[in-house]
């Protein structure tokens, strides 16, 4: 780029933003409490844009974009929550006294290429590998309300950052809610893949009625309190193991290794396969597993990927971009690795059924349960597929999370630590179902842990 269209890029990056700085914003949340008499977000974003003039044409985006119903939920670094909106194109009549969609405030989109240029390389003010940050500047600028429009390819990207106004978005979704994320993912499983999926797209990336169809089939096993408690014998044999570990991995200083995340990976992928196929992948192992670290590295790319692809100008609907051959390898290697070890379970169970070997709760796997009572291996194939791609990630890195913020916080880690002690008065103490309901404070830690930080990577 030569010297002059660098400098007449960083004047229309600079007129850009200062157009779109909110002069009367919104104080930091912690120095206000919220209304008191029920007047909702329409007062706040009343407050947030009263300097701000509408730009001509906008109230017809009004006919197009409406989000009463459609969310997509998403936690920030910031002390409130977040829940992050795609708008769709919906009309709905505005009750009165409620401000139009268009007054929204939010960054000035430049004619054109709107606001993509904010997360394009080089160029862009926002990066999408720290969206927690971005989340948290959009808040400051704006406001409990910011919109991200004029996304090429992209819907609009509206985020509230009001916990109690998420929780009444939330109350108000319909039986199936429209929830339009990750086009490449859907992509993948129904264009790309449609031979393997077929019209079981599992519950990532997918809506509407196949959506509802396929939760209806899962969720009286995988929603029930009792179904998690039959595994927690199995899971405690595999954190004590993962403790041993963590003891022989201290150095010298008695610290942990710079890489302490990626055997939280390892934690939580042994736990899923556990409770999933009924299986030890051998990842704690001290000469670990291959096809364990495969999955862990798919998985990683996928969340890398996901971001790019969605959030960037989506070059990958034209050519395959990098991110996008990476996003599909990883994905193929993921289910080729994960639909081997389904494979072997579903055998198993099969096996031990016709003869007639008992087993234990805690034994009879999430995989196993869905066989019984669908009857449908493919449904329950795919389920496990799902809990392999989303559960690894965001496990390991709300432990990470709760363990980074006690240690910030002494006098709370001393406190968990004495409950602990009263629970738990000497090594050898059971945990139990009963053991476990007694550990509020512990509840407590992970809950505003959650609150405060996104429960995934970045």
């Amino acid at each position: 780029m030569s010297s002059s269209l660098r400098k007449t890029s960083l004047a229309l990056m600079r007129r850009s933003t200062s157009s779109t700085t909110v002069s009367t914003t919104l104080p930091h949340p912690a120095a206000v409490s919220p209304p008191s008499s029920g007047v909702g977000l329409a007062t706040e974003i009343e407050k947030s844009i009263a300097m701000q003039r509408l730009r001509q044409g906008e109230a017809a985006n009004l006919k197009k974009l409406n989000v009463s119903h459609q969310v997509m939920a998403a936690e920030t670094t910031h002390p409130k929550a977040t829940a992050a909106v795609h708008a769709p194109a919906t009309s709905s009549t505005a009750a009165p006294g409620v401000r139009p969609y268009a007054e929204v405030p939010g960054p000035y989109p430049l004619p054109l290429i709107g606001n993509s240029w904010r997360f394009a390389p080089l160029i862009g003010t926002y990066k999408i590998s720290d969206l927690d940050k971005v989340m948290n500047q959009l808040h400051i600028d704006y406001g409990k309300m910011a919109k991200v429009g004029g996304l090429i390819g992209h819907p609009d990207l509206l985020f509230v950052f009001d916990g109690d106004e998420i929780r009444n978005i939330f109350k108000k979704e319909e039986a199936m809610p429209h929830r339009p994320s990750m086009p490449s993912l859907r992509h993948y499983k129904g264009d790309l893949r449609r031979d393997f999926f077929g019209d079981v797209a599992g519950l990532i990336g997918v809506h509407g009625p196949r959506w509802e169809a396929f939760r209806q089939e899962v969720q009286h096993i995988l929603l029930q309190p009792q179904t998690a408690k039959k595994y927690i014998p199995p899971l405690n044999d595999i954190a004590s193991e993962f403790m041993g570990r963590i003891e022989a991995m201290r150095d010298e200083k008695d610290e942990l290794p710079a890489n302490f995340l990626h055997e939280l990976y390892k934690w939580a992928l042994e736990s899923v396969g556990r409770v999933s196929l009924d299986t030890r992948l051998g990842c704690l192992s001290p000469e670990g597993s291959e096809e364990a670290q495969q999955i862990i590295e798919a998985i990683n790319t996928f969340f890398w990927a996901v971001p790019e692809l969605e959030l960037r100008m989506p070059l990958w609907r034209l050519y395959p971009t990098k991110a996008y051959r990476s996003f599909v390898k990883a994905l193929d290697q993921f289910t080729a690795i994960c639909m081997k070890n389904i494979g072997k379970t579903m055998d198993k169970a099969d096996a031990d059924e016709a003869q007639g070997l008992p087993k234990s709760e805690a034994d009879i796997s999430i995989v196993e349960r869905i066989v019984r009572k669908t009857g449908n291996r493919k449904l329950a194939a795919i389920l496990a597929l799902d809990l392999f791609l989303v559960g690894v990630d965001t496990t390991s890195v709300a432990a990470s999370s709760t363990i980074y913020q006690l240690a910030k916080n002494p006098e709370k880690q001393q406190r968990l630590f004495e409950e602990l002690q009263k629970v738990f008065p000497h090594r050898e103490a059971e945990i139990n179902q009963n053991v476990l309901e007694q550990m509020p404070y512990l509840r407590a830690c992970v809950k505003e842990t959650l609150r405060q930080v996104q429960a995934h990577s970045p």
